[in-house]
């Protein structure tokens, strides 16, 4: 139902600047988990596209919670991936990037297109400030120009 997914958002909202020791960690972090496992199959679909209505400060707390979680409706690693894509700050980008690589690996990459590989790509260059691509192909880098280049034979 939709007001699960108002509600959660409006829960987020509320407890942002609750900064209590604590707080996040044992009241609103299994509160928005739970929240999202409980998820029906259609409100899952519909979750997973409306949290990119929301802003920035509202969807980061979403990632480790999705990817923790257990809804089986929920494209998590994907989702996990489609989060680092929408946050601009460069410390909760550096965090999440902590779990990219595993979640990245995991993802189907048949289904998904390949704009989303490419803005990986230039997302990750831009928060380590890689200028030369063959001097910094780092383990995800590297993944990343693989699939790209073979979705480019595909087209």
């Amino acid at each position: 139902m939709d007001e699960n997914i108002t509600y959660l958002k409006k829960y987020i909202e509320r407890n942002l600047n609750k900064r209590e020791v604590g707080h996040w960690e044992h009241i609103v972090r299994p509160e928005i988990r739970d929240v999202i496992n409980a998820l029906s199959e259609t409100d899952s679909e519909r979750f997973s596209k409306e949290i990119f209505n929301w802003d920035e400060k509202t969807i980061y707390p979403l990632a480790d919670e999705i990817i923790f979680g257990d809804n089986k409706y929920i494209d998590q690693d994907y989702l996990y991936c489609c989060i680092f894509l929408k946050i601009n700050d460069k410390e909760k980008l550096r965090y999440l990037y902590e779990n990219l690589f595993a979640t990245f690996n995991l993802i189907n990459f048949e289904k998904i297109s390949l704009e989303f590989f490419i803005q990986m790509k230039e997302k990750i260059k831009n928060l380590y400030n890689i200028k030369d691509e063959k001097e910094n192909e780092d383990y995800f880098i590297k993944p990343l120009n693989d699939i790209i280049n073979e979705k480019m034979k595909n087209i």
